[in-house]
């Protein structure tokens, strides 16, 4: 397999939308006011239509009927308004259907927000962990499906075989057939994009955060949340095959199954409400 003909894909990948990198800037700086945010997202009539939408359904609740920018600024706050306009813009890149990883129809994006909003909850259990960097990496963290489904699709039965007969997970299966994983891909993709490090570094370990380094709090609550959300079988696919599982990571953290059910149970309440505010098309 040549590598070099998967990385030329990453060429043609289109820009992240500038309007959002902005304002995805100013959300995360303590010195930017609610009018800086109002004086970059404005223009884009797309992200404002769905602030003002998400702003005013039943999910937020909140009194009074909002009317303007500003004032959706103003009463969501920064994290949620984050959150909002991340996934309304990485919606587009997860809608289609990918053969490679036999995923239907939205079965991606279902995936990614649920990481994310796994390891939202799941960050709350790690002090000092940053909340808004754990769910952008959640949502982001499979991004890299999007550029290698095509190949996958090609070289599926190599890789199975793999999996079927060696005990390959399905990424180390990737990485012997492909000469690169599906997390490598998309940390590439976020270093074009110009994410921050701890996201790109999440996105690259995601299955597999590096031993011994039990600092990297990001990665390690992506990845727990990344193997909830397989156990729920929810967007899993081909990936489903066969997962490499990191006991010792729960352990750190003194966490269990017990605690991984009472993540599950959070989670699905949450995804209920999610599914009412999101507009897959």
């Amino acid at each position: 397999m040549d590598i070099e003909s998967i990385l030329k894909d990453l060429e043609q990948l289109p820009p992240f939308p500038t309007v959002v990198a902005q304002a995805l800037v100013l959300l995360d700086s303590p010195d930017s006011s609610a009018m800086d945010v109002v004086q970059v997202v404005q223009y884009d009539q797309a992200i404002t239509a769905n602030v003002l939408k998400v702003c005013n359904s039943a999910y937020f609740g909140l009194p009074g009927k909002v009317s303007s920018l500003r004032e959706a600024v103003i009463r969501l706050g920064n994290k949620q308004l984050k959150e909002i306009i991340l996934t309304g813009t990485v919606v587009k890149y997860y809608k289609n259907a990918m053969e490679g990883y036999a995923l239907s129809k939205h079965d991606l994006w279902k995936h990614a927000i649920s990481t994310a909003i796994i390891s939202r909850i799941i960050s709350k259990r790690f002090p000092g962990v940053d909340e808004g960097a754990v769910f952008t990496a959640g949502l982001l963290h499979d991004v890299g499906k999007t550029i290698l489904d095509a190949v996958v699709d090609e070289y599926f039965n190599q890789m199975f075989a793999l999996v079927g007969e060696k005990g390959y997970s399905f990424t180390e299966a990737e990485q012997e057939v492909l000469g690169l994983d599906h997390a490598e891909i998309g940390a590439r993709m976020g270093e074009l994009w110009g994410f921050p490090k701890e996201i790109v570094h999440a996105i690259r370990f995601h299955h597999a955060p590096p031993k011994g380094d039990e600092s990297d709090l990001v990665t390690q609550v992506v990845y727990l949340a990344n193997v909830i959300c397989l156990m729920l079988g929810i967007g899993v696919g081909r990936q489903g095959l066969h997962v490499r599982g990191r006991d010792e990571i729960l352990e750190q953290h003194g966490m269990d199954i017990n605690d991984l059910q009472v993540i599950m149970a959070g989670f699905l309440d949450e995804y209920q409400k999610v599914q009412d505010i999101i507009d897959l098309g």
